[in-house]
């Protein structure tokens, strides 16, 4: 599948003088990410791929009139490894945004370049150094091995990405068969980067006229599955795309390989390959498996993805914002699923120093909430008395003080289990029943000495 040639990056490219320039240098080495793939182009050559990655946060920059600037020089060379002879050496600099308060530390810059080769073995060595401290950068040198793809059934190379969507934007750097597939060359994926890992293959010489069954496969370091995906599909084409996507959030963090298997109709394998890459999900407490996040998710067996997301927004109070932000980010049924398993696996276990918390009577909390707590068109649970309940139960011993002439109605409420005694302040300062959180003795709660003048 013949695809656009040529040399582009995602960021800008420019050159000028650095003269005068005050600069700012990280302090930690310099790491360049690479990764590659390779797709058939015709009967005598293929067409390869190489994804680079760069952390703005190791690049050192120099403040000019105010504006922060970060130069890198990249080098990429491919030669014949029998003799030697250069088939691509390109040479670019490349101008670095410096990281901002929105993107964290290890945010990645990516580009991406691509060159036709004729079948045989090479030899890639790409270079990258910080220009404004010569000293500072990284080389990665990797054998290439080009080969056809015959008349046989066969797939490409995986391409494990941090996305990949519908698109019609040719000209597109990251364009191909109809899509938009951005590479992630750490291959590094987790809830604190990218919590789905999509892959993208492309699948030759098959029969128009077969339904083949596509099986993908997450693969520990000692051999066991630790996911796997089933579809049949009958593509229609000789030559097909198989795009795919796969939820990591709740797989401890290690070494894997992700298995793509194409088999025909009798059940015959027709042709697999597989990837390298990581998992790294800290949030995954020491001892807590897949297993038994698989086993909470059966729980959830039989909801839609709009009930688990409902039951997730009750349970916000729970979860922490990286756990918020990586949910957002799950619309399948499937993956919300295994995410919540997980979720609440970690929950009923205690985590991050707080008592555990069993889902069954959480969501007993969140009916109570309701039925008791429901103000001025908002759920009971939203509301700052529902929250309370919900993450430390009923409260012990509830003061009530009605409307008078002087004061609003307000709630005390006693937990005398709690730090040796805690209460919270609620004030009806709408006079509609919405009590509002206005004091609590307890840690990491609002507290305001003060409260007393919400009564007027």
């Amino acid at each position: 599948m013949k695809k656009a040639i040529g040399f582009c990056l995602m960021l800008l490219l420019v050159g000028g003088s650095l003269a005068n320039a005050q600069k700012n240098t990280s302090r930690q080495a310099f790491v360049l990410n690479l990764d590659y793939a390779k797709f058939r182009l015709n009967d005598s050559s293929s067409y390869l791929e190489i994804y680079y990655g760069f952390y703005p946060s190791l690049v050192t920059y120099s403040n000019r009139g105010g504006v922060l600037t970060g130069i890198l020089k990249l080098s990429t060379i491919i030669r014949e490894s029998a003799t030697g002879v250069i088939r691509v050496n390109t040479n670019s600099t490349v101008l670095i945004p410096p990281p901002d308060t929105g993107r964290s530390a290890g945010s990645v810059m990516i580009s991406q370049s691509g060159y036709p080769l004729p079948f045989g073995n090479y030899q890639l060595d790409v270079k990258v150094a910080d220009s404004l401290a010569p000293a500072r950068g990284d080389s990665i040198s990797l054998p290439i091995v080009i080969s056809g793809y015959g008349e046989k059934v066969s797939i490409s190379d995986i391409e494990l990405c941090s996305n990949i969507k519908n698109s019609t934007r040719k000209e597109d750097l990251y364009f191909k068969n109809s899509l938009e597939v951005i590479p992630n060359p750490t291959l590094v994926f987790g809830v604190a980067s990218h919590p789905v890992m999509f892959n993208y293959a492309e699948l030759y010489n098959l029969d128009v006229e077969q339904t083949y069954t596509v099986k993908t496969q997450v693969v520990a370091g000692d051999g066991k599955i630790v996911k796997e995906s089933l579809k049949a599909k009958k593509f229609g084409v000789k030559h097909a795309v198989d795009a795919g996507i796969t939820n990591v959030a709740s797989i401890p963090s290690g070494k894997f390989r992700f298995r793509l298997i194409l088999s025909d109709e009798r059940g015959n394998l027709a042709s697999q390959t597989e990837k390298t890459f990581y998992i790294y999900n800290p949030h995954i407490p020491s001892g807590l498996t897949a297993a038994t996040a698989s086993l909470k998710a059966t729980e959830l067996a039989g909801m839609s993805a709009e009930e688990m997301g409902d039951e997730f927004k009750r349970a916000q109070y729970l979860a922490t914002d990286q756990e918020k932000n990586t949910f957002s980010q799950i619309t399948s049924p499937d993956g919300r699923r295994e995410f919540l398993g997980q979720f609440w696996s970690e929950v009923e276990a205690g985590r991050y120093g707080k008592p555990p918390m069993l889902r069954s009577v959480y969501l007993q909390r969140v009916l109570s909430a309701n039925q008791r707590f429901r103000a001025m068109g908002r759920e009971g649970w939203s509301t700052d008395r529902g929250r309370v309940l919900m993450i430390y139960a009923e409260p012990d011993e509830v003061e009530r003080f009605p409307s008078s002439q002087n004061n609003k109605p307000y709630e005390i409420w006693h937990f005398y289990s709690i730090e040796n005694g805690v209460q919270f302040y609620f004030v009806d300062r709408s006079g509609f029943g919405d009590y509002m959180l206005v004091h609590s003795t307890k840690r990491g709660e609002i507290q305001d000495a003060e409260w007393q003048r919400y009564l007027q």
